[in-house]
């Protein structure tokens, strides 16, 4: 899989119908990945619906997002880069 490119600053993943069921694209699985084999979770948001990492490549911090509240389970995840500015204002470490 590939590591978060340093022109990358936003993956939006999505969900696709196939053979009459909902599946996650190739960008959901990606986010997938990175937060469960590349990304070191350093935080979460102080609601506990976003997840705060960083990214030991680059030292960058992402945060994890289920946008979409009126899907199930807050629909396909949203990986962005979020400023320390961000980090002060809504994680809870």
């Amino acid at each position: 899989m590939d590591l978060l490119l340093p022109s990358e600053s936003e993956l939006a993943g999505r969900w696709v119908e196939s053979n009459a069921k909902v599946i996650a694209d190739s960008v959901c699985e990606r986010i997938d990945w990175l937060v469960n084999n590349h990304l070191q979770q350093i935080g979460t948001s102080k609601c506990g619906w976003a997840l705060f990492f960083t990214d030991p490549t680059d030292g960058r911090f992402w945060l994890l997002t289920y946008p979409q509240s009126h899907m199930h389970g807050g629909g396909p995840p949203v990986l962005k880069v979020v400023t320390t500015e961000d980090l002060k204002n809504i994680v809870k470490v």
